[in-house]
């Protein structure tokens, strides 16, 4: 019951967020948690959930915001080999590589969508995701209660 409410306090404070500050994924932060402390199905739910809020309020055509989940898991298995996923590095890190990811996904959909390309807004939007990334990060990792986090048991 706790693990239900605090994700669903962590999904409403998202889309708050990102109500005031368009082009920024607040839900990436609980992914990454979601995938480090919890079940393997909790993640691919709450990450359904947020893929569907992301198409949904988005204005771009369908499939963002799986290529968006996509490109962090990736990034998150990949990195996992090199650095501890739970420092702060590795997650400014990321925060690097998802703006960078921004820029190229939007880039590809506004290709695709035969759209105009703002760059120096997506180019703010990209610079914002890769310097609040880390911080998110940093907040809901250390308001993430301890009672759920699933460690492994040593053998």
């Amino acid at each position: 019951m706790l693990a239900a409410l605090w994700w669903f306090v962590f999904t409403v404070c998202g889309i708050w967020c990102q109500a005031l500050v368009p082009g920024v994924d607040f839900f990436a932060p609980g992914m990454v948690i979601s995938l480090r402390w919890q079940k393997p199905g909790v993640t691919i739910a709450l990450t359904i959930i947020w893929m569907a809020i992301q198409e949904g309020a988005g204005g771009l055509a369908f499939g963002y915001g799986i290529l968006w989940y996509a490109t962090l898991f990736a990034l998150l298995t990949l990195g996992r080999w090199l650095l501890d996923p739970g420092s702060l590095q590795f997650q400014a890190l990321l925060g690097v590589a998802l703006g960078l990811a921004h820029f190229l996904l939007l880039y590809l959909m506004a290709v695709l969508e035969m759209r105009a390309f703002p760059v120096q807004r997506i180019l703010m939007e990209c610079l914002l995701q890769a310097l609040i990334y880390p911080v998110l990060w940093y907040v809901a990792e250390n308001l993430f209660p301890e009672r759920l986090k699933r460690h492994e048991e040593s053998t």
